[in-house]
C-alpha cells in the first residue's frame, strides 16, 4: 500500500512494507540459515499454494501538534502461489473526506504498478525469494505472548533500503509458523528519525498461517515541529479460490 498524499510534518507511513510473498520452495539446506528458518520458509510456501484472497483494513494517523492527518481504507488483495496478482481499493477516507471513484482508481493504478515492479512491500526474511538477502543468528530475546517452545531468530541484511530491515522473528518450533516479527527498516519515511514495525501472525484459514496484523510507529521532525505517526493494518476475510478467474471476479465485485 502506498499513501500518495504526504502531510507537511512527515510521511509516517509513506509506504507500508507489506508482505512480500514467494512460492519458491526453500532449499533443503542453505549456508548460514538456521534449520528453523528453513522450516518456516517451507511452511510459508506450502500454505500459500493456489489462489488466495484477503481483505485489508488500514488506518494511518499523524500527529504533529497543530498538524494532524488521518486516513482509513479498505481493499482486497489477490495472490497466486504466494505472488502478488492484484490489489483493489474499495474505500478511502482522508481527514474525513471520502475519495471519489477517480481518486480510488488513481490509487489502484499507483499501488498495482508499485507492487508489480517489486516495490513498497517489506521483503520477509522467511520468504524463499528473499532469504538470501539476509543473515541470521539465534537470539535469546523473550516473547511473553508467544507459545511455549517459540524460538527467536535475529536477522539483518546488507541491502539497506526501505524494503529490508533488521529485527527478530519468533517461530513456533512445533509447526514452524512465524508467530511474530519485529523490525526497523533501514530507510525510514521522509522526516522520520526512528520507527519500528511489528507483524503478528495468525490462523487465517485452515492450513493457512499468515500475517493478520501490522503495527508501525514512527517519530520524527520537520523544521521546529516534532511528532508521531502510527499505521495499523488488519488482514481478514481470507478465501481460497478454485481458479485465478474466480479470485479476480471476487476481487472486482468485493466479495472476498
Amino acid at each position: 500500500m502506498k499513501i500518495s498524499h504526504r502531510p507537511g510534518l512527515f510521511a509516517a507511513t509513506a509506504a507500508l512494507l507489506l508482505i512480500g510473498a514467494g512460492a519458491q520452495h526453500a532449499q533443503a539446506s542453505a549456508p548460514g540459515v538456521p534449520a528453523i528458518v528453513l522450516r518456516a520458509s517451507t511452511a510459508f510456501s506450502t500454505a500459500m499454494r493456489g489462489v488466495v484472497g484477503m481483505q485489508r483494513h488500514f488506518t494511518t494517523e499523524v500527529n504533529g501538534g497543530i498538524v494532524k492527518h488521518g486516513e482509513q481504507s479498505d481493499s482486497g488483495q489477490l495472490m497466486q502461489d504466494g505472488r502478488f496478482v492484484k490489489i483493489a481499493y474499495y474505500r478511502i477516507v482522508r481527514d474525513g473526506h471520502p475519495f471519489s471513484p477517480s481518486q480510488i482508481q488513481q490509487r489502484n493504478t499507483e499501488t498495482n504498478n508499485d507492487w508489480a515492479a517489486g516495490k513498497v512491500f517489506f521483503k520477509e526474511p522467511y520468504d524463499p525469494q528473499y532469504m538470501s538477502d539476509y543473515s541470521f543468528e539465534q537470539a535469546q530475546t523473550a516473547c511473553s505472548a508467544c507459545p511455549a517452545g517459540t524460538q527467536a531468530v535475529s536477522f539483518a541484511s546488507t541491502i539497506h533500503d526501505a524494503q529490508h530491515g533488521s529485527g527478530v522473528m519468533y517461530i513456533n518450533t512445533s509447526n514452524a509458523h512465524v508467530v511474530k516479527l519485529t523490525y526497523s527498516a533501514y530507510v525510514l519515511p521522509p522526516h522520520a528519525s526512528s520507527g519500528s514495525v511489528t507483524e503478528t501472525g495468525g490462523q487465517a484459514l485452515p492450513g493457512l498461517w499468515y500475517v493478520v496484523r501490522i503495527d508501525q510507529t514512527y517519530r520524527g521532525h520537520a523544521f521546529v515541529m516534532t511528532g508521531t505517526g502510527t499505521f495499523t493494518g488488519i488482514f481478514d476475510h481470507f478465501r481460497r479460490f478454485p481458479s485465478l478467474g474466480a479470485g479476480e471476479a471476487a476481487l472486482q465485485d468485493q466479495t472476498i
